[in-house]
């Protein structure tokens, strides 16, 4: 959204506070037209609408738009949908990727934990002479084994 706060060193930016805001409609509703789902497609027409909304009263009060207000009316749920998006385009692609099943988003505070896990989950299931491939974490309730067949 701001790209590098209400003024950047030539005036305004972003399609808030600056220009772009027609371009940047238009791109959200060529988005809106290619998504499937309506529940998805209706989120992104509600975002485009409140990034309209806020930037008419930006133009009507001379003055910066309430960046917390916008984080949440807009940059998380573009994210969120995005996320949505992407999870869905990597099922389409391949149907033996792991993709979250439910829907929900990650809490901001676990993000980081879930793409290690994710990570990790993944790189254990390349095959065994994959350089990429991290070794197996030993379990707690496995003992160390000598057996060099094992």
């Amino acid at each position: 959204m701001r790209q590098e706060g209400p003024a950047g060193p030539a005036g305004p930016v972003g399609p808030i506070t600056g220009e772009g805001f027609r371009q940047w409609s238009d791109r959200m509703r060529d988005v809106e037209e290619l998504i499937e789902d309506p529940e998805w497609r209706a989120e992104a027409a509600r975002i485009r609408d409140r990034v309209r909304g806020a930037r008419e009263e930006v133009r009507r009060h001379s003055r910066d738009p309430d960046w917390n207000k916008l984080q949440n009316l807009v940059t998380r749920p573009i994210n969120e949908l995005r996320q949505k998006i992407a999870e869905e385009l990597a099922r389409r692609e391949s149907p033996d990727s792991l993709v979250p099943i439910d829907r929900d988003p990650v809490p901001p505070q676990y993000a980081e934990g879930v793409r290690r896990y994710y990570e990790r989950l993944s790189a254990l299931q390349r095959p065994a002479n994959d350089p990429t491939r991290t070794p197996k974490p030993a379990s707690d309730n496995e003992p160390p084994t000598t057996d060099p067949q094992k």
